[in-house]
């Protein structure tokens, strides 16, 4: 008998073959080494196994599916039973995992440090909108830019939520992350942070209600400073922190 699901863990199971399946096969893990975040009871491991990776690390910080895991998969999967945002991260080519909804920006920001080849994630479907968004739209903001910053991001498909057990209440979306293999500076990251607090106002404005920048530092930004913060891109948004910086 398999463990019940604990809600403080945001466990959600997916239910649907097919999409697992897909999960799978967009991974692309064949001899290559995987990292799954919060494995479960192994159903999307299963699948991984059909592809010929070189070894899945299967990574679940909940004792009672970290057992199912040994048990079902014996000596074919490396069970790690620990917290994915606390343990020391392995070598890995892929990554991949449906991942808790409640700590899906502390995983993809822990990816950041990274080095590998794909991600494969999961996510609520407006976490991936988010993402993946432009300048411009509704859904565009701090995550948005520092996320596309770090990676190049295709939202793959949705899914769903009657597609799990138990039903969530939002649908879900399935993602592609690729490293840039760039890196922020704390300044840059937190210019980023002061303008998209504010995402409505100037840039002038956002800046000046941080209370990191005096007016006269401001005038470095010539047209910048009229823009509103929700038209920038991601190199307008560095622009702007050099500018500053400088």
């Amino acid at each position: 008998m398999k463990p019940s699901r604990r809600k403080k863990l945001g466990q959600c199971f997916l239910k649907d073959k097919n999409i697992l399946a897909l999960e799978a096969s967009l991974a692309k893990v064949k001899g290559k080494k995987v990292l799954e975040i919060g494995a479960g009871d192994g159903r999307l491991t299963e699948m991984l196994l059909k592809h010929s990776p070189e070894r899945i690390m299967a990574v679940e910080k909940d004792a009672r599916f970290a057992s199912v895991l040994r048990e079902k998969f014996g000596d074919n999967v490396d069970v790690v039973e620990e917290d994915f945002l606390e343990m020391e991260l392995p070598e890995a080519d892929v990554i991949i995992g449906n991942i808790p909804y409640y700590i899906s920006s502390d995983i993809v920001f822990r990816l950041n440090s990274v080095d590998f080849e794909r991600a494969v994630l999961m996510v609520q479907k407006e976490f991936a909108e988010k993402m993946a968004a432009k300048p411009g739209e509704k859904n565009y903001g701090r995550l948005s830019v520092t996320s596309q910053l770090h990676f190049d991001i295709k939202l793959e498909r949705k899914v769903l939520r009657h597609l799990f057990k138990p039903m969530p209440e939002v649908d879900s979306a399935i993602i592609i992350l690729k490293p840039k293999k760039a890196s922020l500076t704390q300044f840059q990251e937190n210019v980023i942070r002061y303008l998209f607090q504010h995402r409505n106002k100037t840039v002038r404005n956002a800046l000046l209600d941080s209370k990191m920048f005096e007016k006269e530092e401001l005038e470095l930004l010539g047209d910048f400073a009229k823009r509103r913060v929700r038209t920038l891109s991601k190199e307008e948004c560095l622009e702007i922190a050099r500018l500053l910086h400088g």
